[in-house]
């Protein structure tokens, strides 16, 4: 009896007790193992919660595995968020309908080789921007924007002209900071009317990039040629020339034939108003035609001259005193080698 009551009370050592086993247990299994040593109740526990947790687990993960993947294919690859409308406001010059094709054809195609081009969420804006001020040099800006879910708005801004600066029968485009920039994009039949050349007296060439006016002149250059064609009554020809780009003076040719010469440095306002003073004050319309030039390089005056110039006639004079049986002697026209006339 003591013998077996000896042999029951031996604890037997089980390989899940090892102090090597042990150490890879949780800490709630060591608890199990402590107070409930019997293999038959220990095993179904420890079996029946892994095999729990390990389903859920999966489940979980396919779920939002096949939530991700509804998601991305909604975003990106069905016809739910395909650019279907390009609204286009702002142009005068340009057609809406070669802006549309540019942009359309700019959506085109893949990204990264499988995503579409045409895609609302992935249409780049900035470089659609970038590359209209390239395609289209008369625009002067480029704002692109979205509205959800299929519509991209475009609103741009027009240049009255397109200013290039020509040397040695090589022209560069003057850009709104005065910088040479590659003209050949410009210079197609499309943009032929908007072109305004600038002949450069000195025959000195220009790298692109290089400074090459200051945004002063450059704008007074763009405002005084839509000023003077505003007015009406005098047609100008193209190209203007320029005794150098350092010079700030500009020479302007007429359809009368008679020059125009402005300094750039002038406000453009003044030297309009200059030309407006003279034209109406000073010069009939009807010696327009024999006009030479007009210069308005100095502020506030103005010079003119004609090809043909002959003296005002000089109105006759009533003698005071009668000298009787004599005749007087007429005074002698003086006779003139200028044909130059200013106003001051």
């Amino acid at each position: 009896m003591n013998t077996r009551q000896k042999k029951d009370n031996t604890t037997k050592v089980t390989p899940a007790m090892k102090p090597g086993k042990l150490k890879k247990l949780p800490k709630e299994s060591l608890f199990r193992e402590a107070f409930l040593p019997d293999k038959k109740l220990r095993k179904p526990l420890l079996v029946r919660e892994k095999q729990t947790g390990s389903g859920i687990g999966w489940g979980i993960t396919v779920l939002w595995g096949i939530v991700i993947a509804v998601i991305v294919f909604t975003l990106f690859f069905s016809d739910f968020h395909t650019v279907r409308t390009i609204s286009i406001s702002g142009n005068h010059d340009i057609p809406s309908e070669r802006i549309d094709a540019f942009v359309r054809d700019r959506l085109s195609g893949k990204r990264f080789r499988i995503l579409p081009g045409d895609n609302f969420f992935l249409m780049p804006s900035f470089s659609i921007e970038r590359d209209l001020l390239l395609e289209f040099p008369k625009l002067k800006s480029a704002s692109v924007t979205r509205q959800f879910p299929d519509k991209v708005n475009i609103e741009i801004s027009e240049r009255d002209r397109i200013l290039l600066w020509c040397a040695n029968n090589s022209c560069v485009l003057v850009d709104d900071a005065g910088n040479a920039q590659d003209a050949r994009f410009a210079e197609t039949p499309e943009n032929e009317p908007f072109l305004l050349r600038v002949i450069d007296g000195s025959a000195r060439l220009v790298a692109v990039g290089e400074p090459l006016l200051s945004v002063k002149a450059s704008h007074s250059i763009m405002l005084l040629e839509r000023s003077i064609r505003d007015r009406g009554d005098i047609g100008i020809t193209v190209p203007f020339h320029s005794p150098s780009r350092v010079s700030d003076e500009v020479r302007i040719t007429t359809e009368q034939g008679w020059d125009l010469l402005v300094n750039l440095g002038i406000d453009p306002d003044k030297t309009i108003d200059s030309l407006k003073l003279v034209l109406e004050k000073e010069i009939p319309v009807e010696r327009r035609s024999v006009l030479r030039y007009i210069d308005l390089r100095t502020e506030n005056k103005a010079f003119f001259s004609y090809t043909d110039w002959t003296p005002p006639p000089v109105a006759p004079t009533t003698p005071t005193t009668l000298v009787p049986a004599s005749v007087a002697t007429p005074t002698p026209t003086p006779t003139v080698t200028s044909g130059d006339s200013k106003k001051k």
